[in-house]
């Protein structure tokens, strides 16, 4: 119970509301008791109290009846200051504003009046239908693939919800749902990460869910499952294609959870969403789903060295753990990783600081650890940036969390999870170790290469081939580097040749005592019986008489 004192400094009590009404009891969401409440007004939402067996009433003061009024919860205590300014901006937000000051119960909705001249009508073709691709079986099977692979990193769906999503659909199924691209992407993600032959409308599956999420972002109503389905794009092309169109779905993703608020707190969303917001959310999915739909969409934005997508008066906390997945442990990754934002100038300090509390985090799946890994090369190649002195001490943790990504990254292989990191961490390895190039980090190559190419054995395709053709060719070249080095350390250490001068050979012949019809050494030994007045009185002719003319030089 929250404490506030009056005028004369004495405290006292906030008092709680008597009742609440359906839709703030279904929300989860603080209600003023007033009929219609406060909150619904703002959101146009319908507001009904159910009746309750009436009580007999409890004695109060007649003071308490002004302190009722003053603690009420009022909205604009509820509102982000921050969000002020988005509002007065929003053109579409101002008639509902000046008609809640004139009357609140007949002011406009929040709409785009004005905003054109009026939409064209716009044809929408028929979809397929998802039950028409596969059947209620493997929708089940697959399904169970997803939730023992995907499920445990990622946790934005209730497994039991799935389920009796499945059940329904398949009840009916002649009739198209909204849910269909959840079902589509989750029936797709399972065949891909199923460790067998793929289902034969994987393909199918997959396009199937993209028609549909493209009118979710020309749509007048977007829904929290619409969020939902983006994330499970932007996993299956990060896990398959090219960097631009996983980073493209994830920008996408972002603007969905924008659309619908869901990066703000339920309590906090500004009336500027109020015309898209999806008023089913609850409050902890949709937690997850923003908090994942982030850590997607930087780390991606980050590999691919584009930015990302910063949302605007975010408010919404962080999800609560539960038993059964880990995706709290990787929202703890993606906080660590906040720092290396490319917008912040890090000092080394902070970047070793980070690299501690990376450390530190102790995580029980693969998966995990290849993000945790990635995560560690990442600061070394800020660190590269911020110091040209790295100490050993600092290269010898970040080997170390190196190596432990490439033992995840194995073992995934050969469960034929073919999580995107399973190829790039030992990629990623190969190169820093040879970047660092010391002969502990050399001492590592083999192993690691040894390890990158079992993983292209379990995984054969034209990609992985590349990658490892690539970096066995940086090998090569750091091989070819270090001979021409150890060239010219050899040479250095060669007796140095005589040197000639301008005069030639008549310099090399004197110093190497072929001018005297010697060679080698001219040492004289001690027992010679040398004649020097024989040698001195001797004439030798320097040049020959025949070459210049007859004239002698003189």
């Amino acid at each position: 119970m929250s404490l506030n004192t009056d005028h004369s400094g004495r405290i006292r009590t906030r008092q709680r509301a008597k009742r609440a009404c359906e839709t703030c009891k279904l929300r989860k969401r603080k209600c003023d008791g007033h009929e219609p409440c406060t909150y619904c007004l703002r959101y146009e939402y319908q507001c009904t109290f159910n009746p309750h067996p009436r009580r007999k009433p409890a004695p109060t003061k007649s003071s308490a009846r002004p302190s009722e009024e003053l603690d009420s919860p009022r909205l604009s205590d509820r509102v982000d200051p921050n969000q002020a300014h988005m509002e007065a901006n929003s053109g579409t937000a101002f008639p509902h504003l000046l008609g809640m000051r004139l009357n609140p119960q007949g002011a406009p909705k929040v709409y785009g009046f004005s905003w054109n001249l009026g939409p064209r009508d716009e044809r929408v073709e028929p979809f397929t239908n998802i039950t028409d691709l596969i059947s209620n079986g493997e929708m089940d099977e697959l399904a169970a693939q997803y939730l023992k692979k995907i499920h445990p990193v990622y946790a934005i769906l209730d497994p039991d919800a799935l389920r009796q999503k499945i059940i329904a659909r398949w009840h009916d199924p002649a009739t198209a749902a909204s849910y269909d691209p959840v079902l589509c992407g989750v029936a797709a993600l399972g065949s891909l990460y199923s460790g067998h032959q793929e289902h034969p409308k994987e393909g199918a599956l997959l396009r199937s869910a993209k028609e549909m999420l493209e009118t979710t972002r020309i749509s007048k109503k977007t829904l929290l499952h619409h969020a939902t389905a983006w994330i499970l794009r932007t996993i299956y092309l990060r896990s398959t294609n090219c960097p631009h169109a996983s980073w493209m779905a994830s920008c996408s993703t972002m603007h969905i959870i924008e659309a619908i608020g869901a990066h703000q707190d339920p309590e906090l969303v500004s009336l500027v969403y109020s015309d898209t917001a999806d008023g089913s959310v609850n409050e902890e999915s949709q937690r997850r789903l923003f908090w994942v739909a982030t850590v997607l969409n930087s780390w991606i934005s980050y590999e691919y060295g584009r930015s990302r997508v910063i949302l605007r008066g975010v408010s919404c906390k962080p999800p609560l753990p539960r038993t059964g997945d880990f995706t709290t442990d990787l929202i703890s990754l993606y906080q660590i990783s906040e720092r290396l934002d490319p917008d912040q100038n890090n000092k080394v300090s902070d970047l070793e600081e980070a690299l501690t509390r990376v450390e530190r985090l102790a995580l029980s799946h693969d998966a995990l650890v290849l993000s945790q890994s990635n995560l560690a090369l990442t600061i070394y190649r800020r660190l590269r940036v911020a110091s040209s002195n790295i100490s050993n001490d600092i290269l010898t943790r970040i080997i170390r969390l190196g190596n432990d990504g490439l033992n995840a990254a194995v073992r995934l292989a050969g469960d034929r999870c073919p999580w995107w990191h399973v190829a790039n961490i030992p990629f990623q390895f190969l190169c820093i170790l040879l970047a660092i190039d010391t002969r502990e980090s050399l001492s590592h190559v083999g192993p690691a290469l040894r390890s990158f190419k079992a993983i292209t054995r379990h995984y054969s395709t034209p990609t992985v081939h590349t990658a490892l053709e690539t970096i066995e060719s940086l090998v090569r070249l750091s091989q070819n580097k270090k001979e021409r080095d150890l060239v010219l350390l050899k040479d250095s250490m060669q007796p140095e040749e005589p040197e000639l001068t301008e005069q030639g050979s008549t310099t090399q012949a004197f110093n190497d005592g072929s001018w005297f019809g010697v060679t080698g050494d001219l040492t004289v030994p001690d027992n010679l019986d040398w004649d020097w007045d024989v040698f001195l009185d001797t004439q030798v002719p320097f040049f020959d008489e025949g070459e210049y003319g007859g004239q002698r030089y003189r």
